[in-house]
């Protein structure tokens, strides 16, 4: 998620990102869909997402509403939408519409939303309580809102490796160089009590990968953020290369069992 002057988006959009989101979503996406249906997703329900990426979740809502409800879909990214609409146009979707503004000030109307949606956009954004904020101006009364982040401290292997150490400490000084919060999600219960929910509910799901395409999502992610990373002076082209070939490594080797993320999840009525 791109929001316009406010932050910079440090991982590709578009096409460029298509493998590590579709592999994201494969890792995340079902204890995403048992949040989303816990936290009351179901037919006739209108719904927005909030940085929807290539919209792989925001397809799988307009498939679960169906006909009778309906799916916003909000990205800063034009890259990002063009390939969500290319899927909705795949799918024969017509209950979905994607709509291009950034997660501080979406445009859309108050109140008009019986579900409001995010997973992985708070990490990206220095100011993650304004967003909450807009997301719950779009809840209708009794409407629900429902957040998943992570934590770098939910990344490690087993046993411990040189790899994995810098990943995080790498990704921290990224985060502290765009104003960012390594540890947003574990702080998504108290957020989001600040802006005016009452009784959140939590659950928290760690995700362990030990072998298959899954243990590569790092590397994917690292390449991707390679130019911010370099910029931030967080490590070198050397060091990253080094890096690149140790997670190959890795995830060739069934022994290491890697603690891909700790994913904080959030749900509250209005």
């Amino acid at each position: 998620m791109t929001d316009g002057s406010e932050m910079k988006y440090i991982l590709s959009t578009g096409e460029s990102a298509a493998e590590r989101l579709l592999l994201l979503n494969e890792l995340f996406g079902p204890g995403t869909r048992k949040l989303l249906r816990t936290a009351g997703l179901s037919p006739q329900k209108r719904v927005a997402e909030i940085g929807c990426g290539t919209g792989l979740v925001s397809l799988w809502m307009a498939e679960v509403v169906g006909r009778e409800g309906s799916v916003t879909a909000v990205d800063a990214s034009a890259d990002q939408l063009q390939v969500a609409e290319r899927g909705a146009e795949a799918l024969a979707l017509k209950n979905i519409s994607f709509h291009q503004a950034g997660a501080y000030d979406t445009g859309l109307p108050a109140a008009s939303f019986d579900l409001v949606y995010s997973r992985f956009l708070l990490c990206h954004l220095a100011e993650p309580t304004k967003a909450l904020a807009e997301m719950r101006r779009l809840l209708k009364t009794s409407g629900v809102l429902v957040c998943e982040d992570h934590d770098d401290g939910g990344i490690f292997t087993e046993p411990p490796t040189r790899a994995y150490r810098r990943l995080v400490e790498i990704s921290e000084a990224v985060n502290r160089a765009h104003s960012l919060d390594s540890y947003i999600g574990l702080k998504l219960p108290r957020l989001i009590r600040e802006i005016g929910f009452a009784n959140p509910e939590v659950h928290v799901d760690q995700i362990a990968v030990l072998r298959g395409h899954g243990k590569r999502f790092w590397e994917l992610t690292l390449r991707e953020a390679a130019p911010a990373i370099l910029a931030a002076g967080a490590s070198t082209a050397d060091e990253l290369e080094w890096i690149y070939q140790e997670m190959r490594t890795i995830a060739n080797d069934d022994s290491v069992l890697l603690m891909l993320a700790r994913v904080t999840q959030v749900w509250a009525c209005k």
